[in-house]
């Protein structure tokens, strides 16, 4: 069974911000605060909220603005799939002999 991923916040003072190099995959959450993620060569502007979160799709930099304290999170946006079922173990030999 594979642990959970876990991130390392990343707090941000008002007005502040947070560069992300070449990070096209990067899953950024909003954990609290309001911040604004901007990225190199899109006229979108994306604002999130705590709960919220939006995965760069660009090279180049990335930057998160916070318009307010706020603690973000930012890593891979892969995800693994929850098996359907778990695997039934089959009885050994010691285990059919001593049942």
């Amino acid at each position: 069974m594979l642990a959970p991923l876990e991130l390392e916040p990343i707090a941000l003072a008002a007005r502040s911000v947070h560069r992300i190099d070449n990070g096209k995959g990067t899953k950024v959450t909003c954990v609290t605060g309001v911040v604004w993620v901007t990225q190199e060569h899109d006229a979108r502007d994306i604002i999130l909220s705590a709960g919220q979160s939006a995965v760069l799709d660009r090279r180049g930099l990335a930057v998160i603005f916070a318009f307010k304290d706020a603690l973000i999170t930012a890593g891979s946006a892969q995800q693994l799939p929850a098996p359907a079922s778990l695997p039934t173990r089959s009885r050994s030999y010691a285990d059919r002999a001593w049942a």
